[in-house]
């Protein structure tokens, strides 16, 4: 038995150093896991407020009458403060570019009263769509969006659909 023993020796000292290891690899592996899964939220958020930026600046320009007509003219850069915080701004650059008539048409029958008076006179508003893309970028991460509109626009009779080429 004594025999035995002696042999036995140092064997739980290495079962035992065997087990930290696997033990310290499980937690490095859920640490690395964790981390990836921080990164990806962070992207995901960076990406949902770039996106968020260029639908605000898409509605704030479908808002003025004279980016449509009687030129379309594009939204240089602007940047947004997407957290709305003055001390600890965060930034997102968003671009406009210039809307494209897609489609124009004499609004037959009209929709309001001032274009059913002009029609009596044989003069028609137009029901007009536009594409808009406005692209937004973190000025810190980079991230980047597009994002792509269309917009139905009413004009009043005066509107030149042939020289925006609709």
């Amino acid at each position: 038995m004594s025999a035995w023993r002696t042999r036995q020796q140092g064997v739980a000292l290495v079962i035992g150093m065997i087990m930290l290891v696997l033990l310290t690899l499980m937690v490095i592996s859920a640490i690395n896991s964790g981390s990836i899964g921080l990164r990806i939220a962070a992207n995901v958020q960076s990406q949902d407020e770039a996106r968020a930026a260029a639908q605000q600046a898409i509605e704030q320009f479908v808002s003025s009458y004279a980016n449509f007509y009687p030129t379309p003219t594009a939204k240089p850069a602007t940047n947004y403060n997407i957290n709305n915080d003055s001390t600890n701004p965060y930034y997102y650059s968003v671009a406009v570019s210039t809307p494209v008539c897609k489609r124009a048409s004499k609004q037959i029958p009209p929709k309001s009263t001032a274009c059913a008076t002009g029609a009596k006179a044989g003069l028609y508003c137009w029901d007009t769509l536009w594409e808009i893309v406005a692209t937004s970028t973190d000025t810190k991460s980079g991230v980047s969006q597009v994002v792509t509109q269309g917009v139905s626009i009413t004009f009043p009779p005066a509107f030149n659909a042939a020289a925006l080429g609709c």
